[in-house]
């Protein structure tokens, strides 16, 4: 049976991200709820330690091979990357390189992400920029209109409904009035929006290098033991078109797939390190101390950070793919196996180039203990071509998370999401990004033609990605967790001067092919702001054109009525509710409505309409109005069934919904009108089949009774379900004409982007009614109707 009102199972609530237009009708005012009702929603116990290192342990070992391939493989090239004081660098070069190297990977990646961010940083399980904003946005309420966060506060069902117009606000009441003043939030908005879309596009662009960076590496490796091989080229393209293609296999089998190789990687890079730090120079570990990290900068510059940078490539993916496994696998993995397993390679590296400094060319091939010929070389060889081509996984899942958190906020194309585990929300596949991704690499990797090439323009945008990750991340403990701002100050000038001297030492690198990935973020953030501008307009104009039910029907407007002034008490909140509720006077069976011809009388029919709604906030938080799709039906035909539902359509953060629990449905304050959610768990498909038609259909109050009536003589009643199918057009400006050119200009760009990019697309994957599913086309009793119209924005 479906639920209705205070029946609702309370285990979907405001933890899995299900707002209030989850539930269907509205029931009695704060005052009218018991009192154990209105708590905080009861949270589940904690896992029992046994259950948690269960899950940790697997998951930290899968995540081996997704996260940490381009992190793993920076000791290829990073000290051979640096910039040396000296052309030809003496020992205490090599020593306060490798020290920069130290303290950069160890307050970046260990202190800034493993200690700080990978805490407070992931929203609802999810990681990345995206996710810092949408915490900023929620608890701030400036998130994109008739959008629900998720990881919103817990509250209950039967709280929510009684405030469906509430206009209080989350933010803790200890906040401090400059906080809450509108020109900050305003400006806090705008800042974090554009970091939140800057940080994205960054990763996306990376999204372009970084597997072509690896594999023309990988496969170039093939050259050193045959140099006459010269198809480096077209076997990498073989290699990415095969790792974009496996893709659809899902993030666990993949990554568990991969995780043995870089499992083998890590424990080779540890057994060379400690061979040639206890071989060569047992002393190295002196670079620890900071001192020589700072004589080589006084030597050489802010320069030297641009190759030693490199050592942290693949952290801000790190941080985007905690959604994929976890946040304490991810911290376990890192803290305790990669970064000493790559410690002890870098300084082993470093005491083997001491005593022999020609091997600076390429130190770690050079470094492999048993010579170029040796059994130990060819296995570390073998490893680091398969661990180079892995270490594209990172990205490609880093750009899967950060787009579906933005289509979940509304900003970016709804491209399909496809869950591909049954436990955990966050390992997902968006097929339309990956061919598009595939493309892109591809074409990327031909521009490019080799790894020198690549590599000359890799580093900028990864620093840039570290300074926004930073911006945020303060604003998040000023505005979300309430840290004191001298605490918040100090962080930010802890890690931003660190990061802003990084972004200097790479803007050399613009000359040679830096460009490109900058241009490409700049593409990705022009088109990501072009979205969430059109889909606010559309979203504004939604809103706007709801038409009241009064207005539709003339004869339900209610007559002024005398207000006695001298109650001698202000009017409640319970006041305001009942006005609210009786504004539609009584329903009468001879109602007028506003037709396109005047004002005619609606005649009624046997039959259910089912309208489906885009948006179930729009469709459930607005008691007195309805859908412009209701009224243009109305005023076109001035008749309708007897029965009217409006449906609307909501996943969940649970991998299934039971079937006594998908439906939820109410009535409204028109007679024979209710509004419908139907919830699907993440993995479920979102259809409506025959089953769920009559399940939604058999909860209709009066439905069994119109259609087991004698004069129906066992014939269904038929059943029409309407769908929007507007066109989005551009605003026309014949009554204000300009002769200023780049006005005009302006508007032709706007007209182009509307027409041309933003309507096809919305019309391609906004259209719901690939959502239904009716078996026999040639069926009387369900029929579909489009109904068309023009949305200009």
């Amino acid at each position: 049976m479906s639920k209705t009102g205070p029946e609702i199972d309370q285990r979907f609530s405001m933890r899995n991200g299900v707002e209030s237009s989850d539930v269907s009708m509205r029931v009695g005012n704060v005052s009218d709820i018991d009192e154990e009702s209105t708590g905080p929603m009861e949270v589940p116990e904690p896992k029992k330690n046994k259950s948690f290192w269960r899950y940790t342990f697997p998951a930290a070992f899968s995540s081996l091979g997704a996260i940490y391939g381009d992190l793993g493989t920076s000791p290829l090239y990073v000290l051979n990357s640096v910039k040396y004081p000296h052309k030809e660098p003496t020992e205490r070069d090599i020593i306060c390189a490798v020290s920069v190297i130290f303290w950069v990977f160890t307050l970046i990646v260990i202190v800034k992400y493993v200690a700080i961010v990978l805490f407070f940083g992931p929203n609802n399980g999810e990681g990345g920029q995206v996710a810092i904003y949408a915490k900023i946005a929620r608890h701030l309420k400036i998130g994109p209109k008739g959008v629900t966060i998720p990881g919103a506060p817990e509250k209950t069902d039967l709280e929510l409904l009684s405030r469906q117009e509430t206009v209080s606000s989350f933010v803790s009441s200890t906040n401090k009035a400059w906080k809450q003043n509108p020109t900050v939030v305003k400006v806090v908005s705008f800042v974090v929006l554009t970091a939140c879309f800057l940080g994205c596009s960054l990763i996306i662009s990376d999204g372009l290098l970084t597997p072509t960076t690896s594999v023309l590496s990988a496969i170039a490796g093939i050259q050193i033991a045959k140099p006459d091989f010269d198809n480096v080229l077209a076997v990498s393209e073989v290699v990415l078109l095969v790792l974009f293609c496996i893709q659809q296999f899902g993030s666990h089998k993949i990554s568990f797939t991969f995780a043995p190789i870089i499992t083998l990687w890590l424990f080779g890079l540890i057994i060379c390190g400690l061979y040639n730090i206890i071989k060569y120079y047992p002393a190295i570990f002196k670079a620890i101390s900071p001192h020589y990290a700072i004589e080589i900068l006084k030597a050489g510059g802010i320069d030297v950070f641009s190759g030693c940078m490199l050592a942290i490539t693949g952290t801000e993916a790190m941080f985007a793919d905690v959604g994929h496994f976890g946040r304490a696998p991810v911290q376990l993995a890192l803290t305790c196996f990669v970064y000493p397993a790559l410690m002890l390679c870098y300084f082993g590296q470093a005491a083997y180039i001491i005593h022999h400094p020609k091997a600076l060319s390429n130190p770690f091939f050079y470094s492999i203990p048993g010579g170029t010929n040796s059994a130990p070389y060819w296995i570390m060889f073998v490893l680091a071509t398969l661990s180079t081509i892995i270490a594209s996984q990172a990205l490609i899942l880093g750009v899967f998370s950060i787009l579906s958190q933005l289509i979940n906020l509304d900003c970016f194309p709804n491209f399909t999401i496809i869950h591909v585990s049954k436990s955990h929300a966050g390992k997902v596949y968006l097929p339309m990004v990956n061919w598009m991704l595939m493309v892109g690499v591809l074409c990327t990797t031909a521009g490019f033609k080799n790894s020198n090439n690549v590599t000359a323009a890799y580093g900028l945008g990864i620093t840039l990605d570290l300074c926004l990750t930073t911006i945020l991340l303060t604003l998040c403990f000023i505005f979300v967790y309430q840290v004191n701002i001298f605490v918040s100050a100090f962080f930010l000038l802890v890690f931003l001067p660190l990061e802003i001297v990084m972004v200097i030492s790479n803007l050399k690198k613009i000359e040679h092919g830096a460009w490109f990935p900058i241009m490409m973020a700049g593409i990705c953030f022009s088109f990501l702001c072009f979205w969430r501008w059109a889909r606010a307009r559309k979203v504004d104009h939604e809103f706007s054109s709801r038409a009241r039910i009064d207005n539709v029907f003339p004869s339900l407007r209610r007559t002024a009525q005398t207000v006695d002034l001298g109650r001698g008490r202000s009017p409640t909140r319970k006041d305001e509710d009942e006005s609210r509720e009786e504004s539609v006077a009584e329903w009468n069976e001879n109602l007028i409505v506003n037709s396109k011809f005047g004002e005619l009388a609606l005649k009624t029919y046997d039959g259910v309409a089912i309208i489906h709604c885009e948006s179930s906030y729009q469709n459930l938080m607005s008691p007195n109005t309805v859908p412009e799709l209701y009224q243009r039906v109305v005023s076109s035909f001035a008749s309708l069934p007897r029965i009217v539902i409006f449906c609307s359509k909501r996943a969940l953060s649970v991998p299934v919904v039971p079937q006594d629990e998908r439906v939820l449905l109410g009535p409204t304050k028109i007679q024979g009108h209710f509004r419908c959610v139907l919830r699907y768990g993440f993995t479920e498909e979102m259809v409506i089949d025959k089953d769920l038609m009559q399940h939604i259909l058999k909860s209709v109050p009066g439905y069994v009774e119109l259609n087991d009536s004698p004069h129906r003589d066992q014939i269904p009643v038929p059943v029409l379900h309407v769908f929007d199918k507007s066109v989005v057009k551009s605003h026309t400006y014949l009554s204000n004409p300009t002769r200023n050119i780049l006005r005009k200009a302006g508007r032709r760009v706007r007209i182009f982007a509307i027409e041309h990019i933003f309507s096809p697309i919305t019309s391609i994957f906004n259209f719901h009614g690939q959502y239904l599913k009716i078996e026999d086309e040639a069926e009387e009793t369900q029929r579909k109707l489009f109904v068309g119209g023009v949305v200009r924005i």
